[in-house]
């Protein structure tokens, strides 16, 4: 390696030495000026031929090298939520009062050609539905100051960005196993298919099911497992093509999302609770749901930090937030599909 002497060191180091010379020689008895020249001279001398190592007075700390950014977990496509009611204007107090709607009113024809007295009453109340937001809470983090002074990027912004990204993961999964069907009825319906069956053919079973209860096809989603999507590739892969060339295609009248973590059902057909793993002969699901059926909303959002602890010498924190997903007709779901 080329070293080269720098001139602007040179002369500081002179005026450093010269300084001490003129207190010193009194007492030592030499001329000020030749011991500047030596200080200066043997100074210049062994850092020329052996460099001061930088920081070597810190040599505690370990200074290591790192990229400008830091490379966080993958964030999956969570844009399906976005495919609901949007009621965070209605929160009061962090609750949402919802009104699931009554029966409808029955039609009588020609009533008065066969009946003298007066029509009949029927009671078509609202069902109220009143539901308090859930609070998402992390964990306690312990975030050093030390650590962004050894680091080249930007710890604290880092570790909040994780508390965020996993708020939102969490919130996403309980949101795709809320949103799954969880009875076969007339007006939802699971699909068990076979390992052999057509998931394409499924999809059309589901959209003629739909059709039938006279639904807004515009308003229809669904989320696909990595499975159900491999296997509409391998059964038609330009339709593949064009259903993941841009976010939200639509094939059979569904909106097609992809997201990974949807709910598990057992072979029979049965919802698995929320936070069971996959066992055994248990099928991973692709949900559908209407878009006029569910909600979501947000309440605050908190940060809570205890800067500069005195016991951890660092700040801790943690974040909380209101929010909620879910579906309108809470006591009674309609229009909601899974296929297995």
């Amino acid at each position: 390696m080329k070293r080269r002497l720098s001139l602007t060191a040179l002369a500081i180091n002179f005026i450093l030495a010269f300084a001490f010379s003129f207190v010193a020689s009194p007492m030592l008895g030499v001329n000020p000026f030749l011991l500047t020249a030596g200080i200066v001279i043997t100074h210049a001398v062994v850092t020329y031929f052996k460099p001061m190592q930088v920081g070597i007075l810190q040599e505690g700390l370990q200074k290591e090298v790192w990229i400008a950014d830091i490379k966080e977990n993958p964030i999956p496509d969570m844009s399906f939520i976005n495919q609901s009611v949007d009621m965070s204007a209605f929160v009061e107090n962090d609750a949402l009062n919802l009104a699931e709607a009554g029966v409808e009113p029955d039609v009588h024809e020609d009533y008065f050609a066969t009946n003298s007295g007066e029509l009949p009453i029927q009671a078509i109340d609202d069902i109220p539905h009143r539901v308090l937001l859930k609070d998402y809470s992390t964990n306690q983090t312990r975030h050093s100051k030390l650590a962004d002074m050894e680091l080249a990027y930007n710890k604290r912004a880092s570790v909040i960005n994780r508390h965020r990204n996993a708020i939102a993961k969490n919130m996403a999964q309980r949101t795709a196993h809320g949103w799954g069907a969880s009875t076969n009825d007339a007006f939802n319906k699971i699909l068990n298919l076979g390992p052999t069956d057509s998931v394409i053919d499924g999809l059309i079973d589901m959209q003629r099911f739909f059709r039938d209860l006279d639904l807004d096809m515009s308003k229809m989603n669904i989320v696909l497992n990595s499975d159900h999507g491999s296997r509409i590739e391998k059964e038609n892969k330009k339709l593949y093509k064009e259903i993941t060339a841009e976010k939200g295609a639509e094939l059979y009248d569904f909106k097609i999302f992809f997201y990974s973590k949807t709910p598990f059902y057992t072979d029979a057909g049965v919802k698995k609770p929320w936070g069971s793993t996959i066992a055994g002969t248990d099928k991973k699901s692709s949900i559908i749901w209407n878009s006029d059926e569910v909600f979501r909303c947000f309440g605050s959002t908190d940060m809570f930090a205890t800067l500069g602890h005195s016991g951890w010498q660092a700040d801790l924190i943690s974040f909380a937030q209101r929010a909620l997903t879910g579906k309108i007709r809470a006591n009674n779901p309609k229009y909601l599909g899974t296929i297995l």
